[in-house]
């Protein structure tokens, strides 16, 4: 019955539902319980067409990959392309928070498009942290919550170590040219 309540939860929330609001909905629940539940659905929703996933902190049932082609024909609008320019601000961002607009820009060496920082905060991506205490007190970014849903991580450890990350451009501009010469 426990893990019939929890289910309905996850299904009712429009977002991921940490372990805490689930204990404080189901109130007094012993916490090994709780678990026990998350256990009972997690099992029973194994190889089925949705799965229930730690994602972003909390509890929420995805499309299994398996079927995510059949479902994506459920929307007919395309999803916004993402500039390379885009990815790079977010990704400086997601391993640099929290980060300023300029250190993005010394980062990258080029200067930081306002759409594009607009277009992060606009998919709930990044957020503004606060500002910081230097002249001119500019913004201080970082990844938000939407971000971990998205891209399907329970936390910022489960990015890729930054050494893992390869420029491929870099290496093709860096890859020796072969001799002419016999």
């Amino acid at each position: 019955m426990l893990s019939q309540k929890v289910e309905a939860l996850i299904l009712a929330s429009d977002e991921p539902i940490s372990f805490e609001k689930l204990r404080l909905f189901l109130s007094p629940v012993d916490a090994s319980k709780l678990h026990g539940a998350l256990s009972i659905l997690e099992e029973h929703y194994a190889g089925r067409g949705i799965q229930l996933k730690q994602i972003a902190g909390g509890w929420q049932f995805r499309t299994a990959p398996a079927y995510a082609g059949i479902v994506k024909q459920l929307w007919q609008t395309k999803a916004p392309r993402l500039s390379r320019s885009m990815l790079e601000i977010l990704a400086i961002i997601a391993y640099q928070q929290p980060t300023t607009r300029a250190e993005i820009e010394a980062m990258r060496g080029m200067k930081v498009s306002s759409s594009i920082i607009g277009g992060l905060l606009e998919r709930g991506w990044i957020k503004v942290l606060g500002r910081k205490d230097v002249p001119g007190r500019p913004h201080l970014y970082g990844t938000n919550k939407q971000f971990l849903a998205d891209f399907g991580l329970n936390s910022l450890h489960d990015l890729p170590d930054s050494s893992q990350l390869v420029d491929v451009d870099g290496i093709f501009q860096e890859r020796p040219t072969a001799s002419k010469n016999p």
